[in-house]
């Protein structure tokens, strides 16, 4: 591999982390106006799909995919929605920067997962990763703290998302050996917009926004979905998992830096401590790898990355 081809490496994985960053604010801008969740994330995933089969077509590379690819891209797409349910549930009731964090307790859940259904094994450096991620939960909710106490709805939430990711991880990289990933993105994506189309349609949210809503819904569709998703796909290629798991820790720091700018949040100073723990804990999961050439606290190069 050239020094140039790890610098574009290095700079896509680097930008994908901050266009994913912006999900927190974005999930806060459509809330303010006035959009709905499910119509906040049926217009995200459908703007998306729209125009990565516009893409695919234009460059020749739309096929119709076999029985088996579109259904293991129709179960991703559920386990898509519902992680992206949980996140943006989550950010109606925590600060973005909590959210964010307890989503990089992925790492956590996939390498625990990884060790009980593949027997992977687990280093004492692993260990340590995991107890200092797990204090690092303690903190970032730290439920002794009346004053600075968190929703617990939207702290489970939260957690509920790193869940959902982790089996969507998982099941990526055995589903989605043979599929195209920027095929499977636009299918995934296809599948949340049908997913959240009619849970709106069926609890009756699907109502009119404010007009400043298109914004947000074109900022989510383009940023951390399109922008975001092929940046890291093209970044993983010349960089390899290990190295993209790590730098994609730069994601939540995002997240609680354009929160401060733009939408007034600020975190008590244990919840920086703990935020630190986490994604450190996440660092070293993700660089820690063991044979086989993926770690278990590592994004699956099968499985579209997302949030």
């Amino acid at each position: 591999m050239t020094g140039r081809s790890m610098s574009s490496g290095l700079f896509l994985v680097a930008l994908s982390a901050i266009a994913f960053g912006t999900l927190g604010v974005f999930g806060k801008l459509g809330a303010r106006a006035g959009l709905t969740l499910p119509l906040l994330l049926a217009l995200r995933f459908g703007v998306a799909a729209v125009l990565l089969i516009a893409g695919l077509s234009a460059g020749r590379r739309l096929r119709v995919p076999s029985l088996r690819s579109a259904a293991a891209v129709a179960l991703m797409g559920l386990l898509y929605a519902g992680q992206a349910a949980c996140y943006f549930g989550s950010l109606r009731s925590v600060p973005a920067a909590v959210t964010s964090v307890l989503l990089y307790t992925y790492p956590v859940i996939v390498t625990v997962a990884a060790r009980m259904l593949f027997g992977e094994a687990l280093s004492p450096l692993r260990v340590a990763a995991l107890a200092g991620a797990m204090a690092g939960i303690v903190l970032i909710v730290n439920p002794f703290v009346g004053a600075g106490r968190l929703d617990p709805a939207g702290v489970v939430l939260g957690l509920g998302s790193a869940l959902v990711y982790s089996t969507y991880i998982l099941s990526g990289s055995v589903l989605l050996r043979s599929v195209d990933p920027v095929a499977a993105t636009a299918g995934i994506a296809a599948v949340a917009a049908c997913v959240f189309a009619i849970a709106g349609g069926l609890t009756g949210q699907l109502r009119p926004f404010q007009p400043s809503g298109w914004l947000v819904v074109a900022g989510l569709a383009v940023i951390p979905t399109m922008l975001a998703a092929t940046a890291f796909l093209a970044g993983l290629r010349r960089v390899g998992p290990s190295l993209a798991a790590t730098i994609s820790t730069l994601e939540p720091a995002t997240t609680a830096l354009l929160a401060m700018a733009f939408v007034g949040e600020s975190l008590a100073a244990w919840r920086w401590v703990g935020g630190a723990l986490v994604l450190a804990a996440a660092v070293l999961l993700a660089r820690t790898t063991v044979t086989g050439g993926r770690a278990g606290a590592e994004p699956s190069s099968s499985a579209p990355r997302g949030s």
